[in-house]
């Protein structure tokens, strides 16, 4: 996964539950929940990507015909700014919920 502003280690600390009381705490009221909430997330995330990565794939093919004007690279920037908030939002949530990301990209990463 590419570095990002979550990754930072005052952002690490304050969702540690070893070191942060509310967390624990929180974490302790919330049990017979959490495990459901936490699947309800990483359904909804997966889903997200698969549809993020669509409407990028489509993005991509709706620009094609400015693949040789000025445009293109104005188009090339934009699909990659949204490419970056998405996956910075979508490590933030997995973050959060204290998720790991799919097999694949983990694959992909540890072979890199």
């Amino acid at each position: 996964m590419a570095d990002n502003a979550w990754n930072c280690s005052a952002f690490n600390k304050m969702f540690d539950a070893s070191d942060n009381p509310f967390v624990k705490m929180m974490g302790g009221m919330n049990m017979p929940f959490s495990e459901s909430m936490k699947q309800m997330a990483a359904q909804s995330l997966e889903s997200g990507e698969k549809w993020a990565s669509r409407a990028f794939e489509m993005n991509e093919k709706a620009t094609e015909w400015a693949k040789d004007t000025p445009f293109a690279p104005i188009f090339e920037t934009q699909r990659s700014f949204a490419r970056q908030i998405f996956d910075s939002s979508a490590a933030l949530t997995r973050q959060i919920w204290q998720l790991e990301p799919k097999a694949e990209e983990a694959a992909t990463e540890a072979s890199s």
